[in-house]
């Protein structure tokens, strides 16, 4: 088991704790992992990606997610707060430019920071990448019902039937209502939700041949595929604005992206040989 260098929180000026810690070498290349959700934590497999004698590794949990505190708090909580916060640590741990990493939400996440702190940034690595445009939240509550009936019957069992024309805006209401017991049984069901399509896509359920009436779901997902791919695209092509140099991995003083395709490289996590000094993926290998 990996013992951190440091770790410690981070006050903010508006009242959150941001629990924080650094692992491998401190001599080496600094990278920071912005996990999931928005409401999930850091991990220790995490560093399961890094050659750590080669690596200085920070992780971080995000405002109300892990160890940071207030626990579970979405006062103060918005995207442009989270990207105030990874700066915010940068300069706490003095390190000039870093490597940022980031999956699903974290690699949206990722790319918020880069559109503001280009000049800070080594390498942007993204995986599994999820933008909350309108398109995809759609998909992600109402079309996956056609591929996923059990998941999306378990997530929506206590609405009414208005309700279910608009998941996200029904579970958004309960989290943010007064009444707990409504708080944590949306939590859990949305939590649940989650695990489960991970699962069937790791599994291939989610984007094998649709049975029939289910073929305008699988369109739903070709589209968003590409649609994905153009709104990365572009956030990238912004980003080449924003540096002197032109991207390229051999540029030390370029902004490196890679963007990396779950389904095509890496089963599990997502991950393969992307920087200099990557580690293969340990639990593909």
């Amino acid at each position: 088991m990996s013992m951190p260098l440091s770790q410690g929180y981070l006050q903010t000026p508006d009242g959150h704790q941001l629990y924080y810690a650094e692992f491998g070498n401190v001599r080496a290349p600094a990278a920071v992992v912005l996990h999931g959700g928005p409401g999930s934590s850091s991990n220790l497999a995490m560093l399961e990606w890094f050659d750590l004698n080669r690596w200085r590794v920070v992780l971080f949990d995000q405002r109300g997610s892990g160890k940071s505190l207030p626990t579970g708090s979405l006062e103060h909580n918005t995207t442009a707060h989270l990207v105030d916060d990874i700066e915010r640590l940068r300069q706490h741990l003095a390190i000039s430019a870093w490597t940022v990493v980031g999956g699903s939400w974290g690699a949206y996440l990722a790319l918020a920071y880069a559109a503001r702190h280009a000049k800070h940034i080594r390498h942007l690595v993204l995986r599994g990448t999820f933008l909350p445009s309108r398109l995809q939240l759609d998909w992600f509550f109402q079309q996956l019902q056609a591929l996923v009936p059990q998941a999306w019957d378990s997530l929506t069992e206590t609405m009414s039937n208005s309700e279910k024309e608009s998941v996200l805006q029904t579970l958004a209401d309960r989290l943010l209502g007064s009444d707990r017991e409504k708080i944590s049984d949306a939590a859990e069901r949305w939590s649940s939700y989650e695990s489960k399509i991970m699962v069937s896509m790791m599994q291939g359920k989610v984007t094998q041949q649709a049975p029939k009436g289910q073929q305008a779901a699988k369109k739903q997902v070709q589209d968003q595929s590409a649609t994905d791919q153009t709104a990365v695209g572009t956030a990238v092509s912004r980003l080449t604005v924003a540096k002197t140099n032109p991207i390229g991995l051999r540029r030390r003083s370029a902004l490196s992206i890679n963007i990396v395709s779950r389904h095509t490289i890496c089963a599990t996590w997502g991950l393969s040989t992307c920087l200099r000094y990557w580690r293969n993926c340990a639990r593909c290998r």
